[in-house]
């Protein structure tokens, strides 16, 4: 009985959490479709050292001198760019830490190890990177000409779809037709049939969204949604494969630490669905993947 009490208690904070989960993206991608740039890149600047944190707790990092640093680090990192502040050049800010990082191992050697510090590097400098590619995402107008911010507005979109979708819909054809296990040791429930599944039909809804977007801007605006770009209608399907895999990847390779170092989740901020992390594990390999790939594609 008492495990069955815990099972609905759990089912029930997982579904609110949900339901938060699916407001809070609602209200973010308002944000983005109405360009509050300050709003951003607050909400992202607060996602990435949370993220951070989570990383460095997860290999074993106990040290708050180390747990604060790296989060201011990986907190100023997003907003400077959100902002445009201007820094000194990259070499000299990685140099500067990394010394710093050092000399936290010496004085405080009783509680911070090499992996503590490793981690705390790479955490609070790939994962703001991660978040702020969904800035450069939403500004991709400023960036190349051949944009227009709808078309930044429909990229954020398209990374969360391969993000989350990709995952969802993997599960669900993996529950009916999987039978051949995908990477049993690190995630016994992910299957090839559902891996295959979760990319087919990610592709085919994302198609969908593209044409209700471009017939939006066309009806609403006047204009095509990618302006005169070199994006054309079939890359999205290519594009969209490309992200779901990348998202597979993100999220094995998530599950990867967790097992390495015998943890369930890596945080318990959202309840039922674990931290940060755990539900952005593929988004933070996703964003910049398509980043990417549009500045290969504006290029030709």
């Amino acid at each position: 009985m008492e495990n069955k009490e815990k099972g609905k208690v759990f089912k029930k904070d997982r579904t609110i959490s949900f339901v938060i989960i699916v407001f809070a993206l609602a209200g973010f991608l308002v944000a983005v479709a109405f360009d509050a740039r300050p709003v951003i890149t607050v909400i992202l600047a607060l996602l990435a050292p949370v993220a951070t944190y989570e990383i460095i707790k997860a290999v074993g990092g106990k040290s708050k001198v180390l747990f604060t640093v790296a989060c201011a680090v990986s907190f100023l990192t997003v907003l400077s760019y959100g902002f445009g502040i201007a820094l000194p050049s990259a070499g000299v800010i990685y140099g500067i830490y990394v010394l710093l990082l050092m000399s936290l191992m010496v004085f405080f050697h009783k509680e911070i190890e090499f992996t503590h510090a490793s981690a705390a590097f790479m955490a609070s400098l790939a994962l703001p990177f991660a978040f702020s590619c969904f800035l450069r995402l939403n500004n991709i107008a400023d960036w190349f000409t051949d944009y227009t911010h709808d078309a930044g507005v429909f990229f954020i979109g398209l990374a969360f779809s391969c993000s989350w979708l990709t995952d969802t819909f993997a599960y669900i054809v993996g529950v009916k037709f999987g039978k051949h296990k995908m990477a049993p040791v690190i995630s016994p429930k992910k299957s090839i049939e559902g891996a295959v599944g979760g990319v087919v039909i990610t592709a085919a809804f994302n198609v969908l969204i593209l044409y209700l977007f471009t017939v939006g801007c066309q009806n609403l605006y006047g204009y095509a949604l990618f302006g005169e770009s070199a994006m054309k209608y079939i890359y999205i399907i290519p594009i969209s494969m490309v992200l779901s895999l990348v998202s597979m990847l993100g999220d094995l390779s998530a599950s990867v630490i967790k097992r390495n170092f015998g943890i369930k989740d890596y945080g318990k901020l959202i309840p039922g669905h674990g931290g940060i992390m755990d539900r952005f594990d593929s988004c933070i390999f996703v964003a910049p993947t398509l980043y990417c790939i549009l500045s290969l594609i504006s290029s030709f």
